[in-house]
């Protein structure tokens, strides 16, 4: 019997982006719950300590966008993988820094996939 695979929370505000995105991870087999902000996204999370995987946008609306939602969970000490998805990689990629994985806007089903099961198998 092959173990159940984490759920993916995908964190987005662009809802076509979202829905895309949560469309391709569950026709891969993944469980996906959704947020469009980082304090729904951490709302998800105490209600879900299940997730495996926290895929975010980096420019979001509210007080925190991406990066510092990843910063968040560290510092509380939240056990979940994180990739970081953005469309400015150099921006992203700069404030990112060896924080989290980061996979460059836009992306592919197969570099999608790539990502998330790279993290969740780290």
């Amino acid at each position: 019997m092959t173990p159940a695979i984490a759920p993916v929370l995908v964190v987005e505000d662009d809802r076509n982006v979202l829905d895309i995105t949560s469309f391709v991870l569950e026709t891969a087999g993944y469980t996906v719950l959704t947020a469009m902000n980082a304090d729904e996204a951490l709302l998800v999370l105490s209600g879900h300590p299940e997730v495996g995987l926290v895929l975010t946008d980096v420019n979001m609306p509210g007080k925190m966008d991406g990066i510092d939602l990843v910063r968040e969970l560290h510092r509380a000490g939240n056990p979940v993988r994180c990739v970081v998805v953005s469309g400015d990689a150099l921006h992203a990629c700069d404030r990112l820094g060896d924080l989290a994985p980061f996979l460059a806007k836009p992306y592919d089903r197969r570099s999608l996939l790539q990502a998330v099961g790279d993290a969740l198998a780290a």
